[in-house]
């Protein structure tokens, strides 16, 4: 078995890399999740402010027969390194797995971080067990914390629930905050990263600056993806309240997700959440698919209103840790 490095720059290397990665997310979740293939090779081969990342694929001739992706946070969380492993299934039970993580672990030893993080996608909604979750704990991982994967299938309506918020306008944007908003975009990036729950991960907030706000939006654009947020401004003060963005590509139109939604907390209590998620959704909708979404279990107001626009759970995913 051969080890090989990959870093997005060869696009043949990295769709066999992608094949394996997607492929096995395809075989362990009713509702696959992840990048398309080019969408992730734009950001393993990019150079980008908040993350880098690589590739190692372990080989037998011409067969790959298991890929592990690796995250090196750049802001934020700079002494952890999030790995993700993923092996054919006809190769499981042969060491695949444990090769990846060995290399992986060398790796991030050398490149002086101390803590190896893993995420287990495929865990059952209620438990969160899965076999993942158990090669984890047999390899020295303890479990951080755990968040509800949540779908809806669309087209659905939401009009009943796109209700005005008395003292509260909405405003919308696409692919790039307006430069009036930027500043106040900011201060609510940095209070999400700040209050979204993170059970017991090693985690330092990110200090969100327009510079990171402009350099993600462009990678976003380079990957051919498209961003929909809606905001909520406060009428009598001009205060950024709240957000919420949601986006996908073209080249899975199949699949959208659900990124951040966030109420700044001197604005709670007023349904903000439900007030900007509503026609986010309506606007971002033109076909079949299906959007994600996970939150942690303990934040059960964010969970109502999804439920509200009719998400379900479907998994659990589970976030480890192992300290080197």
């Amino acid at each position: 078995m051969e080890i090989i490095w990959v870093d997005g720059r060869d696009p043949e290397l990295f769709r066999r890399f992608y094949e394996v990665k997607f492929g096995v997310r395809r075989e362990e979740l009713e509702f696959p999740v992840g990048l398309g293939v080019e969408e992730a090779r734009v950001l393993m081969a990019g150079t980008h402010a908040d993350v880098r990342a690589e590739g190692i694929g372990l080989v037998e001739g011409d067969d790959w027969l298991g890929v592990a992706w690796l995250d090196w946070w750049l802001v934020g969380n700079t002494d952890t390194v999030d790995v993700e492993l993923a092996v054919v299934p006809e190769y499981r039970r042969r060491g695949v797995a444990s090769r990846l993580l060995d290399v992986a672990v060398e790796r991030v030893r050398a490149e002086g971080r101390r803590i190896v993080s893993g995420t287990n996608l495929a865990g059952d909604p209620v438990t969160g067990e899965s076999a993942g979750t158990a090669f984890a704990r047999a390899r020295g991982f303890e479990k951080k914390h755990a968040e509800l994967h949540q779908v809806v299938e669309l087209p659905i309506d939401v009009t009943a629930l796109e209700r005005p918020v008395d003292g509260y306008e909405l405003v919308q944007w696409r692919e790039h905050a307006p430069d009036e908003w930027l500043e106040q975009f900011v201060e609510l990036l940095s209070g999400m990263s700040e209050d979204v729950p993170t059970g017991d991960r090693t985690d330092e907030p990110v200090r969100w600056t327009a510079e990171l706000v402009r350099d993600a939006e462009a990678r976003r654009v380079a990957q051919g993806r498209f961003t929909y947020t809606t905001a909520a401004v406060h009428t009598a003060t001009g205060e950024l309240a709240a957000y919420t963005q949601m986006g996908g590509t073209p080249e899975t139109p199949e699949r959208l997700n659900q990124y951040d939604t966030y109420v700044r907390r001197t604005h709670r209590g007023h349904g903000l959440g439900i007030a900007v998620k509503a026609p986010n959704l309506r606007a971002i909708q033109t076909g079949p698919a299906v959007m994600h979404t996970w939150n942690a279990p303990e934040n059960a107001p964010m969970i109502a209103v999804n439920a509200k626009l009719g998400f379900r759970p479907v998994a659990q995913r589970t976030i480890w840790e192992r300290v080197l």
